[in-house]
């Protein structure tokens, strides 16, 4: 609960709206299970369940949710950045069998988010700002928005630095918000469980799997190409339970509930990409970890 180091740049300040591009994406899950906490679906609701056109039979139709979003679904996704319109993402077809293979890209995220508009009639960022952002006493930010009404859960979020912390704080607290539960523990336990596709990540989250010098160095981690770390995702030496929310050009809210600890970093466009494993090194350089714990 206490701020340890607050720093700006450049006349930049804790309230100004930022974007932070695939940091965004991490909203969906927690999107994804509040919904679960309020009955919409679940995280192994199928696809064919929920949109009409497609065949529930089908092997597109037999996605998951917790497919979709930990983005082994099998379905082809358009490249990183890419903007598409609904009749491409509800065209997309197979690419991999489901579960077997890691796709980054954006996607699932447009699908989701047509999900709430088209099916259950919902804005979803009206539903995050009721269930997360109130509760919270955060601001919604501002969003991007692709095809002209759906909200960009890919890389379309524009938040504040100071908000952005109170995000990583509740999911620190394993959902909690001073004694109110925003996110049910049972819940973000899942989204920080890897996937067998890829141990390095949850539903929306990246993860600090130990995952092996081999294993790692042959993932195509968008976003991880500067990192030294070898053995686990994120950093060999941070603990096992570090997760994090991450955008290009090194937008970061790192997680680490063992060491009651919570970081924001933004980053410039163009100039602001960073290694996490220098970063903790020298954020970590001569601490005592346990002193933390």
């Amino acid at each position: 609960g206490e701020i340890l180091l607050e720093e700006y740049a450049r006349n930049f300040d804790g309230q100004q709206l930022h974007t932070l591009f695939s940091g965004s994406k991490s909203f969906a899950g927690m999107l994804a299970a509040i919904a679960v906490k309020n009955g919409l679906f679940t995280f192994d609701t199928t696809l064919g369940e929920l949109i009409p056109d497609w065949d529930p039979e089908s092997e597109r139709g037999k996605v998951t949710i917790r497919q979709l979003l930990s983005l082994s679904s099998g379905i082809e996704t358009a490249s990183a950045g890419t903007n598409q319109t609904a009749e491409e993402w509800l065209a997309a077809e197979m690419k991999y069998e489901r579960g077997s293979t890691f796709a980054y890209g954006p996607t699932p995220f447009y699908i989701l988010s047509w999900i709430f508009v088209e099916v259950l009639k919902i804005d979803p960022i009206d539903y995050l700002d009721e269930h997360l952002f109130e509760p919270l006493g955060v601001v919604r930010g501002n969003w991007f928005i692709t095809d002209g009404k759906y909200p960009n859960f890919a890389y379309g979020a524009n938040y504040p630095a100071l908000d952005w912390l109170q995000i990583g704080i509740m999911l620190k607290n394993h959902g909690m918000n001073d004694g109110t539960e925003i996110i049910p523990g049972d819940l973000l336990d899942q989204l920080v469980a890897p996937s067998e596709a890829n141990p390095g990540y949850g539903i929306t989250f990246w993860l600090n799997t130990p995952v092996g010098r081999q294993k790692r160095s042959s993932m195509d981690i968008p976003g991880l190409s500067k990192s030294q770390a070898t053995t686990k995702l994120i950093s060999d030496i941070m603990p096992d339970d570090l997760y994090m929310m991450s955008g290009l050009f090194g937008q970061k809210l790192y997680i680490c509930p063992s060491l009651n600890l919570v970081i924001v970093r933004f980053g410039l466009i163009l100039v602001g990409d960073i290694s996490d494993e220098e970063f903790f090194s020298r954020l970590m350089d001569g601490v005592d970890q346990t002193t933390l714990q």
